[in-house]
């Protein structure tokens, strides 16, 4: 397990830690040019189990998603993202399309031995898991081999509770943040570099706890009225 910190940041912040981080760091290996688009499509039990939990700061809790990038339906990975506190883990399995096909649509799923997959068809049959928002934007991401350091910057943060747009090219989409606010990630195992720190502090950072999938939550079920003070 490894700590993650998000804050809120302004464009003006992002721009400041961009430059200094390019300066120091190299992007993400998996990363082609400035940054990359990530579309993720969340699921929750019928009693939105996952959402409050993760919205009150329950200590062990969990979340599943469907992950994709840059709109190529070649990769699809089914993640279970884990919270033991302050701490997250992340489990990633590949699924076909045929699988995203069936999730999306609400269909039960095969049973496998491969432990996510096995986990998400017990959870649809025991606590009706189903698909409940997409959640897609920009990533610019930085790597350090020291500490396993991975900083991302998230920009474009939009959501919808149409599901079955999941794979569609251009969804209606709500706009999670205020404008020209964006979520930066700082991810590391033990200790952050002490010049990282340094990159990273602009001042006034906004630090959250609550993840993107709480935020898009939030909108969709205020028809695009942000909580935590944000007016929209």
């Amino acid at each position: 397990m490894r700590h993650e910190e998000k804050y809120i940041c302004s464009e003006r912040q992002l721009e400041i830690i961009e430059h200094r981080l390019k300066t120091i760091l190299p992007f993400d290996a998996n990363q082609e040019g400035s940054d990359y688009g990530i579309r993720s499509l969340y699921f929750d039990t019928v009693d939105d189990r996952m959402y409050h939990e993760s919205l009150y700061g329950v200590d062990r809790r969990s979340k599943y998603r469907i992950r994709f990038y840059n709109m190529s339906e070649e990769l699809f990975r089914m993640e279970r993202k884990d919270a033991v506190g302050r701490m997250k883990q992340k489990h990633s399995s590949v699924i076909d399309k045929n699988t995203v096909h069936s999730l999306v649509e609400g269909r039960p799923i095969h049973d496998s031995e491969d432990e996510v997959v096995h986990e998400v068809h017990l959870l649809q049959k025991t606590e009706g898991l189903h698909p409940v928002v997409i959640v897609d934007y920009r990533r610019c991401a930085f790597t350090c081999p020291t500490g396993n350091v991975r900083i991302t910057i998230d920009r474009d943060i939009s959501c919808t509770h149409c599901v079955y747009d999941f794979m569609e090219d251009h969804p209606i989409l709500f706009p999670v943040m205020p404008y020209r606010k964006h979520i930066l990630e700082v991810k590391y195992d033990g200790i952050l570099p002490g010049y990282i720190v340094s990159a990273v502090d602009v001042g006034n950072l906004e630090q959250v706890s609550v993840s993107k999938y709480v935020f898009s939550r939030n909108v969709i079920e205020g028809n695009g009225r942000r909580e935590y003070g944000y007016e929209f």
